[in-house]
């Protein structure tokens, strides 16, 4: 374990973002979910209190192309349309610190992702950066102001595919960013 990984898990215990669901993700599962080969968490420290402040882990993913809204589905090269899945980076988790919270840190990790799966060097070839965005309007609205999408028209739409029952509650909404324009920006850049 590197010097790192051996302060990011010393500072795990006093890592808290205010949400329990996210807190016990990171507390209990994120390193086995790593282990299982799921999904990889990293954790942002801050260079003078040395505190952790975010956490994000990120996999593989795709957007099925039949639950696309139109207007994202248009933006993808013709004979590209005709596949039905858009390779993705899901992020599976984003927390920030309640030490650091109304900072723009969740902007900026968001627009690192962005660039670091956009720019010649990324680790894999990705359309779409998608989240499964908690339903409640502060998230939505902050992954809104982030330039992600809703991959469904409406609400109804995205319970009917995950086959909910209408009073069952939609948890979570499907939203994703469109990368190709930064990875446009980032060549005209070179």
């Amino acid at each position: 374990m590197s010097l790192q990984e051996k302060q990011v898990q010393s500072g795990l215990s006093f890592f808290s973002c205010g949400d329990k669901d996210l807190d016990d993700f990171f507390h209990c599962d994120a390193a086995e979910y790593e282990h299982a080969l799921f999904g990889k968490t990293y954790a942002f420290v801050h260079k003078k209190s040395g505190e952790i402040s975010s956490m994000f882990t990120i996999s593989n993913g795709s957007v099925q192309a039949r639950q696309m809204r139109r207007t994202l589905r248009d933006k993808v090269p013709y004979p590209k349309r005709l596949i039905h899945n858009y390779p993705s980076v899901l992020i599976g988790r984003l927390a920030v610190n309640e030490n650091f919270q109304g900072n723009g840190i969740g902007s900026e990790i968001l627009d690192f992702l962005k660039i670091w799966f956009s720019d010649s060097h990324n680790k894999t070839g990705c359309r779409f950066l998608a989240v499964d965005a908690y339903n409640a309007p502060s998230v939505l609205k902050f992954y809104g102001n982030n330039e992600f999408s809703f991959i469904f028209k409406s609400e109804k739409e995205e319970r009917e595919s995950l086959q909910l029952h209408e009073n069952e509650p939609l948890r979570t909404r499907m939203m994703c960013c469109d990368l190709f324009h930064y990875a446009e920006s980032l060549r005209k850049s070179l």
